[in-house]
């Protein structure tokens, strides 16, 4: 009878770590310390992964969250332009890429020089991840 309330037991506390493993984020990047740039929930992922691997001093902390919130208003001004909730048109994928890059620059401004071999690696990470998503499906033929 033991080796009954084993197996209950077993599967009760299989059945608890996977449902723990199940509500765990799925597909964040490990956590490095208090280095990273601004830390919002939601779209701010992608300044994250620009200052990975960048230990920031708490000026520098400051600016960035400066700079992110200059930026993330004139985003939020372009996104609400049109109240469309479809794909942006060109022209404000063409300013929002402006806008991003005008960020990165004063991003990387406020770098020493160690800082800004790593930022530049990040930012060329970004750069081919989103090309490599927008690489077109392969056009086959279909008979």
């Amino acid at each position: 009878m033991s080796w009954i309330r084993m197996a209950v037991a077993g599967v009760a506390f299989l059945g608890a770590a996977s449902v723990g493993a199940a509500q765990a984020p799925q597909g964040a990047p490990p956590a490095h310390g208090d280095h990273a740039g601004p830390q919002k929930s939601g779209r701010g992922g992608g300044s994250k992964m620009l200052f990975n691997g960048i230990e920031l001093t708490e000026a520098q902390k400051a600016q960035v969250q400066q700079i992110s919130d200059k930026y993330r208003a004139q985003k939020e001004a372009l996104r609400s332009n049109g109240g469309q909730m479809g794909a942006p048109d060109d022209a404000a994928r063409a300013k929002m890429s402006e806008l991003m890059n005008a960020s990165h620059a004063e991003y990387r401004a406020i770098l020493n020089a160690d800082q800004q071999k790593i930022f530049d690696q990040n930012v060329a990470e970004m750069k081919a991840r989103k090309q490599y998503h927008k690489k077109p499906a392969p056009s086959g033929s279909r008979a």
